[in-house]
């Protein structure tokens, strides 16, 4: 049985939730334009894993004794110009299993859209090529979550890795199925050459991108909700992959 059967078999409530075990992760990605990386609650991050503001570049960072609970946040802004995405790959060491871009797991909060509800000081349009502090995006995460803003990010056809779609091409250290992702805010007229939410244009940025965190039930609740996120990286120590 392959480790990403297994994985999806998880997140749909198939296999029981295995041991509670402290994580170590690898995470390869690249995003046009920037991106920071956190581990933490349904409400604020707790740990800043690294981040990059350099769309030509794919990074590797590592995170170690990451608690089984903690969500998975990508933040994200762009220059709302020519293209915009995110593409990566975040593998759970300690089980030997992954989550690409496009898998079901993601969901996306559009900051933007609800910027001065968040906090009245921040502007109505949210600057391009600007960053979000960590505590921006606590408080991004935090208004999404009570709100319950969170929705899955749009992916393309033939914008999988392994179709080199355009203008970034194949991206080396991504697995092929992973797809570009991004929010569309439906607002894009002007999409050129390139399909919307792909090229610039500001859909409601900044985003936060999140993997939810296992919830810490029984797995006979796990198996009944049907509960995803880093859930799918839970697995009987029994099972032979």
């Amino acid at each position: 049985m392959s480790r990403r059967i297994v994985s999806l078999m998880v997140a749909g409530g198939l296999l029981a939730a295995g041991p509670v075990l402290a994580d170590d992760w690898q995470m390869v990605i690249t995003v046009d334009n920037q991106y920071d990386i956190y581990f933490g609650t349904p409400l604020a991050t707790t740990f800043h894993a690294g981040g990059d503001n350099n769309w030509m570049t794919t990074e590797t960072w590592y995170a170690y004794g990451r608690a089984p609970t903690d969500y998975l946040y990508v933040a994200t802004a762009s220059d709302h110009s020519v293209a915009q995405g995110f593409l990566g790959e975040f593998t759970n060491i300690t089980l030997g299993l992954s989550i690409a871009t496009g898998d079901i797991v993601w969901e996306v909060f559009p900051a933007g859209k609800y910027l001065t509800q968040i906090d009245p000081t921040w502007p109505a349009v949210w600057p391009a090529s600007l960053m979000p502090t960590q505590a921006q995006v606590d408080q991004a995460i935090a208004f999404a979550t009570v709100n319950n803003l969170w929705v899955a990010p749009t992916k393309k056809p033939g914008y999988d890795n392994g179709s080199a779609p355009s203008p970034w091409g194949s991206i080396a250290g991504i697995p092929g199925y992973a797809h570009w992702i991004w929010y569309d805010s439906g607002n894009d007229i002007y999409s050129w050459y390139i399909p919307s939410p792909y090229s610039g244009f500001n859909h409601h940025e900044f985003l936060v991108f999140r993997v939810p965190g296992i919830v810490p039930e029984p797995a006979t609740a796990l198996m009944a909700a049907g509960i995803g996120g880093l859930a799918l990286l839970r697995r009987r120590r029994s099972v032979q992959l």
